[in-house]
């Protein structure tokens, strides 16, 4: 699952996947769960275990940001979404087909060559 934002300087659109900052009180996995509700309004439970970690820059609001992400598989707690009212560069949540996400994160080769390895490695054990 991922959602739409819109940079506000340069106008264009990208399909993120939820993240944020780890929280002083907080696990990275906890963050990876509270940022995906705060951020698409679903509940998911985090697999700690598969975690990923990407450094890499990404260009949003006219600045560079050096970015250290890490990634998890999850799956889906409910299927009910609560409301989001996160950013308002956050246009809303969108849920991908499998076959179509390389090319939705392919703004950047970190991103998408890490939620391709997650795809690879635990989908098959999930569904």
């Amino acid at each position: 699952m991922t959602f739409r934002a819109q940079d506000p300087s340069s106008g264009r659109s990208y399909f993120f996947l939820p993240g944020g900052k780890i929280e002083p009180h907080e696990t990275a996995p906890e963050a990876a769960e509270r940022e995906t509700l705060e951020e698409t309004g679903f509940k998911v439970r985090v697999n700690p275990l598969s975690a990923l970690d990407r450094e890499y820059f990404f260009f949003w609001n006219g600045e560079d940001y050096d970015c250290l992400t890490i990634f998890y598989w999850a799956t889906l707690e409910s299927p009910i979404q609560s409301p989001v009212n996160d950013a308002p560069m956050n246009k809303g949540t969108v849920w991908i087909p499998l076959s179509e996400i390389e090319t939705s994160l392919s703004y950047s080769r970190e991103i998408s060559s890490a939620v391709m390895e997650l795809i690879q490695k635990y989908h098959a054990t999930y569904n």
